[in-house]
């Protein structure tokens, strides 16, 4: 699925990808967020060992094929987007490094909630609120 075909999609659930050893740590951050849409299917959001950012077809509720072994991985709530209701996406921004490849996505929403994911060492995920950006 590219990016720019994502407007219009409603995104009903969003959930985070942990490997369960690095789970304990407080500071540990899912490995990738995966979006799950109100028409059909899912997006996964991870960074590739090349610090960029890769958008995969999800599988929702498989998890990815990368995951392994299988059960030292699991879907979790993202803490700061558990609660919220997203809706419809109505644009996408990304961003670019020098070479051209993609390091950053944000995701807008109806009502002007966002989401950004960002590649680096690990993944970084921002959820702005309506009632704050």
């Amino acid at each position: 699925m590219r990016l720019d075909s994502l407007t219009d999609y409603t995104v009903v659930a969003v959930k985070g990808i942990y490997y369960l050893p690095e789970e304990s740590d407080a500071t540990a951050s899912p490995e990738a967020i995966e979006l799950i849409f109100k028409e059909s299917g899912s997006l996964d959001l991870t960074c590739g060992t090349d610090w960029t950012l890769r958008i995969e077809k999800g599988d929702w509720p498989e998890l990815p094929k990368w995951c392994y072994p299988p059960d030292e991985w699991a879907y979790r709530d993202v803490p700061a987007l558990s609660s919220e209701t997203l809706g419809k996406i109505n644009a996408v921004e990304k961003q670019l490094n020098e070479y051209g490849d993609l390091v950053q996505v944000e995701l807008q929403f109806e009502g002007g909630s966002r989401i950004v994911a960002a590649s680096g060492e690990s993944l970084t995920v921002t959820f702005i609120s309506a009632d704050k950006g």
